[in-house]
């Protein structure tokens, strides 16, 4: 017999994503810090870039899950919110791309990243267009 509250995800939804965003965010910030500060030696190098990578991975897990809660007009305005902010961050990153003279860290010039997204959009929309057969 289990008398304890019964957690609803759908009221707890909001607070996840933006726990979820702030956890990722300081992820983020930490991993910079220690890049600047600490300089960490090869091979922890990635381990350290690779921190963000999982907490924003978990963010998009959380945000999934909170969308699988909503109506679906809900969803529609989050589809089409996420199809006018691809194309946008497309401009944007060209854009800097044309404004930035010397190479990335990576050694791959900033205005060649945003050739990648198309190709990452072409993936995902595989992988959604998978789920839906």
């Amino acid at each position: 017999m289990n008398s304890g509250p019964t957690i609803h995800f759908t009221s707890n939804s909001p607070r996840r994503v933006f726990v979820a965003g702030l956890t990722w965010l300081l992820a983020y910030l930490a991993a910079r810090y220690v890049f600047e500060t600490m300089a960490p030696e090869p091979h922890w190098d990635i381990v350290v870039a690779n921190i963000p990578v999982i907490a924003f991975f978990w963010f998009v897990w959380v945000v999934r899950r909170a969308l699988k809660d909503i109506d679906e007009l809900r969803r529609r305005i989050h589809l089409e919110a996420l199809a006018l902010a691809f194309p946008t961050t497309m401009l944007v990153l060209m854009t800097l791309g044309l404004l930035d003279s010397p190479a990335s860290p990576l050694g791959l010039p900033l205005r060649d990243i945003w050739v990648l997204l198309p190709l990452l959009y072409v993936l995902c929309f595989a992988v959604v267009n998978q789920r839906y057969r």
